[in-house]
C-alpha cells in the first residue's frame, strides 16, 4: 500500500499537495484544479511521463492536501509553501536579490531621482529595473549632466540655506536653497522623465528651436550648452535598441533548459526599447509549462516593477488565474502571452537565445571554478575542492573599538546575504590573536544558521590567528574544518619582497605560490573582501562613538 493508494478519498476541488518523505521532510509541492484527478494520475504510474516523477513517488512516504476556494488561491499558496519548505523537486530560483530602479515622485515640491529596489504602491514614477548598479549610476549621471535636477538628500535639502556645489558647477539650478520656484522646476523634472522614458524626438525638437533662438540673440555660451546636450542626448539615442512594433512596457520571458538545471532570461522593454536583460539559473524537476508557473510568481512578487504584458515562450495552463494574480499584486492590468509570429514572437526568439547563452556562460564559470577549486584542495592538503569558503578579520587602532568581519563565498562569488559583522568585545587590549579567536568562537557557535557550514575558513593573519582560529574552532565544536591563513610579507634579510604567504595547519613553513597563482588571487580576493567589510564597521563604530550615537 503506498501512499497514494487512498487517492479516491482525497478531494475533487483545487488546491495544493504536498509530498514528504519518512522523516516528514516536504519532497514537492504542487497545485491542480482537481486534486483528485492530479494524484490519481500519479497513483496510475506517473501519469505525465516525467522521468523524475518515478524516482519522486519512490522516496514520498506521505501525501497531504490542502484545499482552497479558487485556483488563483492555489497558486498563491504554492508559491508561499515552496518559499517556505525549498523543496527538492519545485523550481527554486537561486537568483533572488531585487534590482535596482530609478524613483521619481511628481508629488514632491522639488523631485528628484532616487535609486530604490522596492516598488511602492505610492504614486511615484519607477524606471527599471537595472541589472547593474554602474549601469544605473551611469544613467544618473547623464540625467545630472543634461537636466540640472536637486541631487541633495532630503535631510541636506531639509536644512541647506545656500546652494550646494552642484549650483556653483552649473549642475543644479538651487531648488535647495528657494532660487527657482516649484512651478519653474517641474518642467526639468518632466523632460528628465521623457529622456528615461527614450522619448527623444520631443527633447531634441524644442532643445534645437531654443538652440535657435539663443544663436539668434547672440547668446553663444548658452547655445553652445544646448548643442551639448543634444550631442548627449543623440548618442544616447544612438545606443539604444528600437522595438517599433511594440509599445508599453513589456517583459519578454526566454527559457532554456539542461537536465535538471533551467535558466530563464527575462529582456525588459520599455517605451518600445529594449532597456535591460537579467538571467535567473533554477533547479527544475517538472514540465517546461508546469515550472514556468512558479518561475513567474517567484520573480513578480510583491514591490518589483510589473510591465502591463508578459510574452512567454510556451503556453502554460493556468495563465488567466496567474494573470490576475499578478495584476492584483501591481494594482493594474498584467497581461500574459504566447506569441506565435511578428515583433513579440521575435522578442521572445531573442531572449530564448539570452538564456541559452546565460546558461553556456554560467557553465563555464562553474568548470573554471571546479579546476581552481581541485588546485586550492591539492595546494592546501584539504580533503575535498571547497565549495563554500568564509574569510574572517579583525579591524581596530591600537585595541580601540574593534570589528571583525566574516564573508561567505560560494563557487568563487561573494553571498553578501551571509556576511556578518562583530564587535568585539570579550578582548582588552590590542591582542589580535584573542579578538580573531572571539570572533571565530562566536560565528560555529551559531553551527549552520548562516547559511550552511564552510568547506573551507580563511583568516587573515600569520601562525598566531590561525592557532587563535583553530582553538576557537575546537571549543565550538567544529575543529574538523579546514582552516588556513594568508599573510603578507613585507622584508625578507632587510630586503624588501612583498609577497603573499598560505599557513596551513601542521606544516612549519608557509606555501608561497606564485603571484600570479589562480588560486592565490581568489583567496586574495576573499581575503580583501573581509579586509574591507571589517574596516567599514570599525569606521562606523569610531564615527558613533565620537559624534555620541549609540554604541555597536
Amino acid at each position: 500500500m503506498g501512499p497514494l493508494s487512498g487517492w479516491k478519498t482525497f478531494p475533487r476541488g483545487p488546491g495544493v499537495y504536498l509530498m514528504s518523505d519518512v522523516r516528514g521532510k516536504i519532497l514537492y509541492v504542487g497545485k491542480a484544479k482537481n486534486l483528485r484527478a492530479r494524484l490519481h494520475n500519479y497513483a496510475s504510474g506517473g501519469g505525465d511521463g516525467r522521468p523524475q516523477i518515478p524516482h519522486l513517488l519512490g522516496r514520498t512516504a506521505s501525501v497531504r492536501c490542502i484545499l482552497t476556494s479558487t485556483e488563483k488561491e492555489a497558486l498563491l499558496l504554492e508559491n508561499t509553501l515552496i518559499k517556505e519548505h525549498r523543496p527538492s523537486f519545485n523550481i527554486f530560483l537561486r537568483d533572488d536579490k531585487e534590482y535596482l530602479l530609478l524613483r521619481i515622485d511628481r508629488k514632491e515640491k522639488y523631485p528628484r531621482p532616487e535609486l530604490v529596489r522596492r516598488v511602492a504602491k505610492d504614486g511615484a514614477m519607477y524606471f527599471g529595473p537595472f541589472s547593474s548598479a554602474r549601469g544605473i549610476r551611469e544613467t544618473l549621471r547623464i540625467l545630472y549632466r543634461l537636466f540640472p535636477l536637486c541631487s541633495c538628500s532630503r535631510k541636506k535639502f531639509s536644512s541647506r540655506t545656500r546652494p550646494c556645489i552642484n549650483y556653483q558647477i552649473g549642475r543644479c539650478v538651487g531648488a535647495c536653497a528657494g532660487m527657482i520656484s516649484r512651478e519653474e522646476y517641474l518642467p526639468l523634472v518632466d523632460n528628465a522623465v521623457r529622456f528615461l522614458r527614450g522619448d527623444y524626438r520631443d527633447l531634441l525638437k524644442g532643445w534645437k528651436a531654443e538652440m535657435n533662438g539663443l544663436a539668434k540673440e547672440m547668446r553663444f555660451e548658452e547655445a553652445a550648452r544646448l548643442r551639448d546636450r543634444i550631442a548627449v542626448v543623440k548618442n544616447t539615442f544612438v545606443r539604444q535598441r528600437v522595438v517599433r512594433t511594440v509599445p508599453g512596457d513589456v517583459d519578454a520571458v526566454g527559457w532554456f533548459r539542461k537536465g535538471n538545471e533551467g535558466t530563464a532570461a527575462i529582456l525588459h522593454i520599455r517605451e518600445g526599447r529594449l532597456s535591460d536583460a537579467h538571467s535567473y539559473h533554477f533547479r527544475v524537476a517538472g514540465e517546461e509549462g508546469e515550472a514556468v508557473t512558479p518561475f513567474l510568481l517567484q520573480h513578480y512578487s510583491e514591490g518589483v516593477y510589473f510591465p502591463g504584458e508578459i510574452l512567454l515562450p510556451l503556453d502554460i495552463s493556468d495563465s488567466k488565474p496567474v494573470a490576475s494574480l499578478l495584476s492584483e499584486r501591481a494594482a493594474g492590468t498584467v497581461a500574459i502571452r504566447t506569441p506565435v509570429k511578428g515583433e513579440r514572437a521575435r522578442l521572445v526568439e531573442l531572449a530564448n537565445r539570452n538564456a541559452a547563452e546565460a546558461n553556456r556562460m554560467r557553465k563555464e564559470k562553474e568548470a573554471d571554478y571546479e579546476a581552481l577549486s581541485a588546485r586550492l584542495a591539492s595546494l592546501c592538503r584539504l580533503p575535498r575542492p571547497p565549495v563554500r569558503i568564509e574569510g574572517f578579520d579583525i579591524s581596530n587602532i591600537s585595541g580601540a573599538e574593534p570589528a571583525g568581519s566574516m564573508v561567505t563565498f560560494v563557487g568563487g562569488k561573494a553571498v553578501k546575504k551571509w556576511y556578518r559583522k562583530f564587535a568585539v568585545r570579550g578582548t582588552a587590549g590590542q591582542d589580535d590573536f584573542a579578538m580573531m579567536g572571539e570572533v571565530v568562537r562566536r560565528r560555529f557557535g551559531h553551527g549552520d544558521d548562516f547559511g550552511g557550514m564552510p568547506d573551507l575558513v580563511l583568516i587573515d593573519g600569520g601562525k598566531g590567528q590561525l592557532s587563535s582560529a583553530m582553538a576557537a574552532m575546537a571549543a565550538a565544536g567544529w575543529g574538523h574544518v579546514p582552516v588556513i591563513s594568508l599573510a603578507k610579507e613585507r622584508s625578507r634579510g632587510g630586503q624588501a619582497v612583498f609577497r603573499e604567504r598560505i599557513f596551513l595547519p601542521g606544516r612549519k613553513n608557509p606555501v608561497v605560490p606564485p603571484q600570479n597563482d589562480p588560486v592565490l588571487l581568489l583567496l586574495m580576493r576573499i581575503r580583501d573582501e573581509a579586509h574591507r567589510f571589517a574596516l567599514s564597521y570599525h569606521r562606523m563604530r569610531r564615527a558613533r562613538k565620537f559624534t555620541g550615537g549609540a554604541g555597536a
